[in-house]
């Protein structure tokens, strides 16, 4: 019976990473930039973050553990271990994290992210939730997701994220307009306010 469950929380599960796949298809509508603008003295490198620990279920869990504590920055999201402790954390298991800060999209075109987690996630950019794959799940990469930006500059950036045992991984790529392949999104694109 436990596995009859497990698979059909499995089925569920892929078929709702189609149906947001789909969802997505064209731009995502509605993605606006930060306004007023955040003054450059008034910015710090990289993202902020709070850390909570519990063995988290699903990604909607996160915000509710509370604020948490703060961490070290990070400079982007490119992590991804075997084991470890997650991100800036101080465990290997067990960790909730609230991201928090902006990312500079500065140009117009449209931007392809590639959001890459293990375990749960939920990002939301410039006020509109452009990727949710909120339960356990290993090394799962989201559809390409195509933004629309016509406005250059700094945009809302936050992620509730979750590691619960084994491996980890949270890695943000991207296609700039006028780009050829993904990257990683690099640390000079990401900022938070200084405290």
């Amino acid at each position: 019976m436990i596995r009859t469950y497990a698979v059909r929380l499995a089925s569920v599960a892929a078929a709702a990473c189609v149906a947001a796949s789909l969802a997505f298809a064209a731009p995502v509508p509605g993605v606006k930039p930060v306004q007023p603008q955040p003054a450059a003295d008034k910015l710090a490198p990289g993202l902020a973050v709070n850390y909570t620990y519990m063995m988290f279920s699903d990604v909607s869990e996160v915000p509710k553990a509370g604020k948490g504590k703060p961490g070290p920055a990070l400079a982007n999201l490119d992590h991804r271990t075997d084991s470890g402790n997650v991100l800036t954390a101080t465990n290997s298991m067990g960790v909730g994290a609230q991201i928090n800060g902006f990312i500079k999209l500065d140009k117009p075109g449209t931007y392809t992210f590639e959001l890459l987690s293990n375990d749960g996630v939920k990002w939301t950019l410039g006020g509109v939730m452009v990727h949710e794959n909120p339960g356990i799940h290993g090394d799962m990469p989201s559809p390409p997701i195509e933004v629309a930006v016509t406005e250059p500059g700094w945009y809302a950036f936050a992620i509730d994220y979750f590691q619960r045992k084994g491996t980890s991984a949270l890695r943000l790529s991207w296609k700039p307009p006028g780009g050829q392949v993904m990257v990683v999104v690099p640390p000079e694109a990401f900022a938070s306010l200084k405290p």
